[in-house]
């Protein structure tokens, strides 16, 4: 059945009908999408406010991304470096990823989970569903912070690092054997909602941390295929996609 069948249904009892369900990590289980604002913009400061500033309006945008999509994004947009490849880059990205990487150990174990999640997660775990986690922060940081909370256990595997997170999806459902149909993504960003689009996985936005309203996030989403979820508890409602056709410029 279409994702937008479940429109009106309770999410613990949405989810529960697909065979894997995938969340994203930063602003739908785990309180963190500021934190990592803050030291992207700690990390790149040597560069000047007339840089970083734009930047960190894109780095929100582009939220979901790889960790070394980002800063190849800032070095050939806003510091005018060679390709990936670059010699250049490399020392860049070993300097500044490196940066950001030990503020990160600072602070990212002690970001709070989002409201409920935890109680969404031991719920659909309880019922026995394979779970995981697809996020553009590498593993070992994202099981850190899972752990601290006592929630990395309840997920069959935690898939981070640097591939495009369409290629974590396509893990995910290999490794359980699910067709696209019979799988879903909760995320709160543009960059989940073509992840999952581009595996044909369904996708419900779970609003309350991301950096945009939903109907930007969701312009020219299917609507057969995505919901809305307001933050995780298991006993809200999901609700369809059509209230924010057309809106997406407001």
């Amino acid at each position: 059945m279409p994702l937008s069948d479940h429109a009106g249904t309770r999410l613990e009892q949405a989810l529960a009908t697909h065979r894997l369900v995938v969340f994203d990590l930063d602003g739908v289980l785990v309180d963190s999408n500021e934190l990592k604002v803050e030291c992207m913009r700690e990390a790149l400061a040597e560069f000047g406010p007339e840089l970083v500033d734009p930047y960190v309006h894109e780095f929100r945008r582009t939220f979901g991304r790889s960790r070394r999509e980002h800063f190849l994004a800032f070095h050939q947009d806003h510091l005018g470096g060679e390709q990936a490849t670059g010699e250049r880059f490399e020392t860049f990205y070993e300097r500044c990823a490196g940066g950001y990487a030990e503020l990160l150990a600072e602070r990212y174990p002690k970001a709070p989970l989002c409201p409920d999640a935890d109680r969404l997660v031991r719920a659909l775990s309880a019922r026995g569903l394979p779970l995981y986690v697809a996020t553009g922060t590498l593993t070992a940081e994202a099981e850190r912070v899972l752990d601290g909370h006592g929630l990395v256990g309840e997920f069959r595997a935690v898939l981070g690092g640097e591939e495009p997170k369409a290629r974590r999806l396509a893990a995910a459902l290999s490794a359980e054997g699910a067709a696209p149909g019979e799988a879903v993504l909760l995320g709160d960003s543009r960059q989940d909602l073509l992840a999952a689009q581009a595996v044909g996985m369904g996708f419900v936005l779970v609003t309350g941390h991301g950096f945009f309203p939903p109907a930007q996030v969701l312009d020219g989403a299917d609507g057969q295929n995505a919901l809305v979820a307001a933050g995780l508890d298991p006993s809200g409602l999901l609700t369809g996609t059509v209230a924010y056709e057309g809106r997406a410029g407001r």
